[in-house]
């Protein structure tokens, strides 16, 4: 402090950053919402590219006038969101205790819907540009899900992960 300066007695910095009120922590920032939104749709063009790749009747391999091969081609993407749903759930159970818990758990199963749908367009969008197409006349050889249910499975099994370990967290709270 100088000698012609006065004391600081009106200082705005009080109370110092250490000693400031605790922001509020059960939010969370609107990015993180739209990161998991995002992701997970992005997830969903991945899903439907790999459908299209993978299944039966599908670009690599299968024939598409065969209707056994029909039920494993809504089979490989039923079984793809199985995994993804594995995936996303466990990584937003571990996040179970940071705060915006709903937001985060909302978003996530919502996206994972929304990614679920967009698999579908994406994996029929690609047979139907790069093909392959069917057999002319034989219904359902063109590549196209057939069980509808099985676009529920990714944020179906999403939630229950995400249920069973709130549960597991719950019953190791009480204990």
């Amino acid at each position: 402090m100088r000698a012609n300066q006065g004391p600081d007695t009106g200082s705005s910095n009080y109370p110092p950053p250490v000693y400031a009120v605790a922001e509020d922590r059960r939010s969370v920032p609107p990015a993180g919402v739209f990161w998991w939104l995002g992701s997970t749709i992005l997830l969903g063009a991945m899903l439907g590219a790999a459908w299209w790749l993978l299944a039966p009747t599908g670009r690599v391999f299968g024939d598409p006038g065969d209707p056994q091969q029909w039920v494993l081609r809504d089979l490989t993407l039923a079984g793809l969101e199985v995994v993804v749903g594995l995936a996303v759930g466990a990584v937003v159970a571990v996040r179970l205790r940071l705060p915006g818990v709903v937001a985060r758990i909302l978003a996530a199963v919502g996206g994972s819907t929304v990614g679920s749908l967009l698999a579908l367009g994406v994996g029929e969008g690609l047979a139907y540009v790069f093909g392959p197409h069917g057999p002319e006349g034989v219904p359902g050889s063109l590549f196209m899900l057939h069980s509808y249910g099985a676009l529920a499975l990714w944020p179906a099994t999403a939630s229950v992960v995400i249920l069973v370990a709130a549960l597991i967290g719950l019953a190791r709270r009480r204990e």
